[in-house]
């Protein structure tokens, strides 16, 4: 069984990659609202008990070209902030009494992605279709080096340019349905379960007065990283 702080290690990193890949979106009108995604686990060690501190949703808010990804568990949350507009990341973890905020340039970003050597996927567009959460979905294959994934989305709605890029699926043209990540052997699946239009308040996205601000190399040394 994994600790708690080696799961949220975990998910912190696929927070910091998940963000990473924001680019400057296009000036089109978006949509704008929260989208609720189930999420389901698979791997070795993922039994009752780990499955009680890991979150059950994630819960994406859209405004303009601002997005946070949001999960919370019993034990703790975690929000990961895109600017799309200048190329930002911040990431706030509440757990444990410990409010904690890492706030990302562009250029500090790209540097990351450099040296983590990410390739863009090749996407092949597939012809089987499905509905999922009311919505037409059409079905993609992913290739990365040697991973194979499959994902559905939907063109049914306008969401910021590069938005897949942030989950790594760039080069995918539509909001994603349904997807997996592979995180150090740990499978996610979000699913949408849900889609909310709704504005959302410019607060959802800058960091609150009383999250103390760390570098991720702070963050990294008080996870024991």
């Amino acid at each position: 069984m994994k600790t708690t702080f080696g799961l949220l290690c975990i998910l912190l990193s696929l927070s910091i990659t998940i963000s990473g890949y924001a680019q400057k979106a296009k000036k089109v009108k978006s949509f704008g609202g929260i989208i609720t995604y189930d999420i389901t686990y698979e791997g070795e060690g993922i039994d009752a008990t780990t499955l009680a501190q890991l979150p059950s949703q994630l819960v994406v808010s859209i405004n303009g070209n601002k997005i946070r990804n949001e999960q919370i568990s019993p034990l703790y949350s975690m929000s990961s902030i895109s600017n799309f507009d200048d190329g930002s990341t911040i990431v706030l973890i509440d757990m444990m009494g410990m409010k904690i905020a890492v706030n990302q340039s562009k250029e500090e970003m790209e540097k990351n992605l450099a040296e983590a050597g990410i390739k863009d996927p090749e996407i092949k567009i597939l012809d089987e279709t499905k509905v999922i959460a009311g919505y037409n979905c059409k079905k993609a294959e992913v290739t990365t080096g040697e991973d194979v994934v499959e994902v559905y989305f939907t063109d049914e709605l306008i969401v910021p340019a590069g938005i897949n890029d942030q989950n790594g699926f760039k080069g995918i043209n539509g909001l994603l349905m349904q997807y997996t990540v592979n995180q150090q052997g740990m499978i996610m699946t979000m699913t949408v379960k849900e889609i909310k239009k709704a504005k959302v308040k410019s607060g959802m996205f800058v960091i609150p007065d009383d999250y103390e601000i760390k570098t991720a190399e702070e963050l990294g040394g008080m996870l024991g990283g």
